[in-house]
């Protein structure tokens, strides 16, 4: 009893449909107003706890690009804040 191939068809149609019509996983940036032609600074701040805290998992790891809806550039930005962040002892390690 395998996987039928009329419902594989019927899936990959559906998920074609879906990032055709633009609602799709990957098609908002997570950051719209930051990074762009006029924006002067970096795009996330390691002074921005709250902003880097829904980045975090409960136990203090940082989410993945699929999960947190970052795109590379943005990901790397996150990574480096988090980073100087926990230096400064602004944001734990550990979670609880």
């Amino acid at each position: 009893m395998g996987y039928d191939n009329n419902n594989r068809d019927r899936d990959r149609d559906r998920d074609r449909d879906k990032g055709a019509a633009g609602t799709g996983f990957h098609t908002a940036k997570r950051f719209p107003e930051r990074g762009g032609p006029d924006w002067v600074g970096p795009i996330v701040d390691y002074k921005e706890i709250d902003l880097l805290r829904k980045f975090l998992t409960s136990s203090s790891k940082m989410m993945s690009r699929k999960r947190g809806g970052a795109n590379a550039q943005e990901q790397k930005a996150l990574k480096l804040a988090v980073k100087r962040a926990r230096f400064l002892a602004l944001i734990p390690y550990r979670g609880q």
